[in-house]
């Protein structure tokens, strides 16, 4: 006579570690952020970098050193 209930029990636990491998993978998909970046700020900001200019932290923007706020969006510029 075959035992089942043990047979059922390791079926289902492989099935379950099987999940458990593939869903963190699925979830990360799902929530990366790689699509949201503005690929035209990079660009902005790899060009912008004199030293008469600062670089806006919030969008991008380069904005001439002195001032605190951004031009483009009013964001707080790092200052330094």
């Amino acid at each position: 006579m075959v035992p089942w209930e043990p047979l059922l029990v390791y079926a289902l636990v492989l099935v379950w570690a099987a999940l458990l491998g593939w869903l963190p993978f699925r979830l990360l998909e799902r929530i990366s952020i790689v699509d949201q970046i503005d690929a035209s700020a990079v660009e902005r900001s790899r060009e912008a970098t004199t030293d008469s200019t600062v670089i806006c932290p919030h969008c991008g923007q380069p904005n001439d050193r002195g001032y605190t706020f951004c031009e483009s969006c009013g964001g707080k510029l790092p200052t330094g």
